[in-house]
């Protein structure tokens, strides 16, 4: 089926991967119309003239400190910061030249992914100045979902943040009760036989260093080894065991962790093992603001929050500031009682409400988003 978008409204489907490339192809497929357009930064090399009067208005600052951020996350080199920062001033007027090039067309709308990376930022600046609405799309927070928010994702989405709001929730949708597996990259640690797991354990999923989300959202641990520093303090301090999983995707590998977690005694990895099993087993599960978290609200496990997340809500999850606090949650973890009926509400919101399915039905439900009730649906077969 394939929709026929009757509106005025002209959209860009801003790409900066093949992968969303390949994504917004299907979404033209779907909604053929001419008012929806694919625009490729890396083919957009034209800078616009037009845009040097507005540099002196230009907001690229978030775009800089973000890029420095992920350099110094995803590399060992110790550049200046003075340099780096020169370099990526540079590129995001060249960029903000580029972006604005390539939506000087018309645009009222624009699909991007993520929205909070360094390109990004600054398309979603020059859409800004262009009074271009912005919607974002990422990967979905629950099993074969996608997200789609007009407001951003993660911690910016729109999500409610009032517990009331779910405890008058009502919906009779089922819940997933598997996860998807996530593929480990081909490395050795992700391997091997699984070891017998403790009786009671807290578990930490590591998240990635360079990811906006402890970049962004995560104010004080900003990186792995931070959080694996914290969990040796608190531990001392805990007759529990503490287990983390590096993340599959992460490109950072941390040696020198797996070294210092021999000498912890209530302290390992256990990257065999799948995440599902590790929540499901766990006595209550300890994140940043990982996707982990949401996920383990479905086996209705205990979640402590370490970050600026959108679920960090009273009476669905904890959560902590400091290293005390988070020590006084832990000693009292099986004391806490968990409202699982709410937690359910707040999950089934998320699947039925907020949350695509990811299936061939989706791309229609992206065109039907984007162009409200402007929409002149016809069946081509």
């Amino acid at each position: 089926m394939q929709t026929s978008v009757g509106s005025q409204d002209k959209i860009a489907l801003f790409a900066f991967r093949k992968s969303q490339k390949v994504f917004f192809d299907k979404i033209l497929h779907h909604c053929y119309d001419q008012n929806i357009e694919l625009i490729s930064s890396k083919n957009s090399f034209l800078l616009s003239l037009k845009a040097l009067r507005h540099l002196k208005n230009k907001h690229l600052k978030d775009a800089c400190d973000f890029a420095i951020d992920e350099f110094y996350a995803k590399t060992k080199f110790q550049i200046p910061k003075i340099l780096l920062v020169g370099y990526f001033k540079f590129f995001s007027i060249i960029n903000f030249l580029r972006y604005y090039a390539a939506l000087d067309d018309g645009y009222t709308k624009m699909l991007i992914w993520n929205g909070g990376k360094f390109r990004q930022i600054i398309a979603i600046e020059v859409a800004r100045l262009k009074r271009i609405k912005v919607y974002f799309f990422e990967n979905g927070l629950l099993p074969h979902t996608i997200v789609f928010d007009e407001n951003g994702i993660n911690y910016n989405n729109s999500v409610p943040r009032n517990k009331s709001f779910f405890q008058h929730y009502k919906t009779d949708v089922v819940l997933p009760t598997s996860l998807v597996p996530r593929v480990g990259k081909d490395r050795d640690i992700f391997k091997g036989k699984k070891a017998t797991l403790p009786e009671k354990y807290i578990f930490i999923p590591f998240q990635v260093d360079y990811d906006t989300q402890i970049i962004s959202h995560s104010h004080w641990i900003k990186n792995m080894r931070i959080l694996f520093n914290l969990i040796e303090n608190v531990s001392k301090y805990s007759t529990y065991h503490f287990i983390m999983k590096e993340h599959p995707s992460s490109s950072v590998e941390y040696l020198d962790l797996h070294e210092r977690v021999e000498r912890i005694k209530n302290v390992s990895f256990k990257n065999s093992h799948t995440t599902q099993e590790l929540i499901e087993n766990s006595l209550a599960v300890l994140t940043i603001n990982s996707t982990v978290g949401i996920e383990s609200l479905l086996f209705h496990k205990k979640v402590i929050v370490l970050g600026d997340a959108f679920y960090k809500i009273d009476g669905i999850t904890y959560g902590v500031q400091d290293e005390k606090e988070l020590i006084s949650m832990i000693d009292k973890i099986e004391q806490l009682e968990l409202d699982e009926a709410l937690v359910d509400n707040f999950l089934k919101y998320l699947y039925n409400d907020y949350l695509v399915p990811k299936n061939d039905e989706m791309y229609n439900i992206f065109c039907q988003k984007m162009l409200k009730n402007k929409l002149t649906i016809s069946v081509k077969g």
